[in-house]
């Protein structure tokens, strides 16, 4: 799977399942434009493609801000030549106002304040429409491309107070993918819907080796995924390889849904 002659934006660049994904698609032929909030960590990563010979250009975005992510889109149209591809990669999950908290609560955690419920949708949702809004007349003026948004086990398997915000931002997320497949198949551009389960991220810090050995134990492969493995299912999609592939949610967990 080849990305030569494209350009790819990706949200969430500056670490983990976002971090990989440039990487791999620079790798693969890309021209990428990584962006993050934390601008430092865009560049580390611009930097680490641009050393491998690739192309790239660092954007500081917070995703949630309507004028970061058309910046984003118009400096990939301006510096690097249009935009191909979208990747959808930048969330959020908070807890409460300290961070992670383990244990679950019956109903709305008390921990989940009307500004993290906030926070973690603008984010999370709105991020991911303000990406499609201003990345799809990119992708129309170049004859079509490819969107891909990410989503969460989370938004199919419930159940933890702490976590609702998060869980509904991302079947907020399953939901537009759909209808913006639909809407847009007819100019030539693909939106599909990537659902990563565990993953080894920096998040993962946030867990107690208990929670995840727990966790380990309810996926039937028995491990967590790497960030790597997420990347290639996003390499697939945002490539030619997958031109008759739209509209669909594809599931990397391990097994963790199938039970």
């Amino acid at each position: 799977m080849r990305l030569e002659g494209k350009v790819a934006l990706i949200t969430g660049a500056g670490s983990g399942m976002g971090r990989a994904a440039a990487l791999l698609f620079a790798e693969r032929g890309a021209a990428v434009v990584c962006a993050d909030v934390r601008a430092d960590a865009a560049e580390e990563t611009a930097a680490a493609i641009a050393a491998a010979g690739g192309r790239s250009l660092a954007v500081a975005a917070d995703v949630s801000v309507a004028a970061d992510v058309e910046s984003a889109v118009a400096r990939a149209e301006r510096e690097l030549g249009g935009l191909d591809v979208l990747y959808n990669n930048a969330a959020l999950w908070l807890y409460g106002p300290d961070g992670y908290v383990e244990g679950e609560t019956d109903g709305p955690s008390p921990l989940l304040t009307e500004e993290i419920w906030q926070r973690t949708v603008d984010v999370t949702l709105k991020g991911t429409y303000l990406g499609c809004r201003y990345a799809i007349p990119a992708l129309r003026r170049r004859g079509g491309g490819a969107i891909v948004n990410v989503a969460s086990v989370g938004a199919f398997r419930v159940g933890h107070g702490s976590s609702d915000a998060y869980t509904a931002a991302k079947g907020g997320v399953v939901s537009l993918t759909r209808s913006l497949a639909v809407e847009h198949a007819r100019e030539g551009i693909r939106v599909n819907c990537l659902v990563p389960g565990a993953i080894e991220t920096p998040l993962v810090s946030r867990y107690s080796e208990e929670a995840r050995a727990a966790a380990s134990s309810s996926i039937p492969l028995g491990r967590w995924g790497r960030p790597e493995e997420i990347a290639q299912m996003a390499l697939f999609l945002s490539s030619d390889v997958s031109s008759y592939c739209t509209g669909q949610t594809y599931v990397v967990d391990g097994g963790y849904l199938a039970v």
